[in-house]
């Protein structure tokens, strides 16, 4: 009787690797966690959580690249002179400015949010009358007052109409009130020039220092 060659019964490398693992105790441990209750909770909150960090860095990213550019401005200010706007008068000035900008339409519901630093937000709404139809067109500017040369000036750094971007309108405005701003204010002392220095803005209002030097 002839015999034939039988394949040898080693085992697949693939086989043999399981059956390391399976041997392994910290696998066996690491693997019957997996399977259990507390393993099942964890794992997806672990993967939340890490969901939330990687959305919330690209959030970040995001508003580092956005659509304005703010003004550097000098964090240390030394004047003789501090003068406060109040939130109810830079409220009044703002709907006023925004009355007179051209804007078509009635201009309500103004108000003014200040931030701690350099920066506030205008919302409102601006009315219209469309063939005898009210239409309300909510706006939003944010602006970051600074100075320059001595002057007080404003950046809008964003600015829309329902959500809508209005570039153009942002830099009209923005023009028009520089140009109002290159005014000093009366009832300064005489005597002395004047010049800006900083400002600054928190949730009361906004801070202008001046330097006086004898004329």
């Amino acid at each position: 009787m002839s015999y034939q060659n039988q394949p040898s019964s080693s085992q697949l490398p693939s086989q043999q690797e399981e059956q390391t693992n399976l041997s392994n105790p910290r696998f066996v441990r690491s693997r019957e966690w997996l399977r259990s209750r507390t393993g099942r909770v964890l794992i997806p909150l672990v993967a939340l959580f890490v969901g939330i960090a990687i959305g919330s860095e690209a959030i970040f990213l995001y508003g580092l690249t956005g659509e304005g550019q703010l003004v550097n401005v000098s964090s240390s200010v030394k004047g003789n002179i501090v003068v406060e706007a109040d939130k109810a008068f830079l409220t009044q000035l703002v709907t006023k400015n925004l009355h007179d900008s051209g804007m078509p339409g009635q201009i309500e519901n103004v108000t003014v949010d200040l931030s701690h630093g350099n920066q506030m937000t205008v919302k409102g709404d601006d009315v219209l009358s469309v063939l005898g139809i009210g239409v309300t067109k909510h706006f939003t500017f944010v602006i970051q007052p600074y100075v320059s040369s001595c002057v007080l000036k404003i950046h809008i750094v964003h600015a829309d109409f329902s959500s809508i971007p209005v570039t153009r309108f942002a830099q009209s405005l923005e023009s028009q009130v520089n140009q109002q701003l290159q005014k000093m204010p009366e009832g300064l002392p005489g005597g002395f020039q004047y010049c800006i220095t900083g400002v600054r803005t928190d949730p009361a209002g906004m801070f202008v220092t001046y330097s006086a030097t004898p004329s």
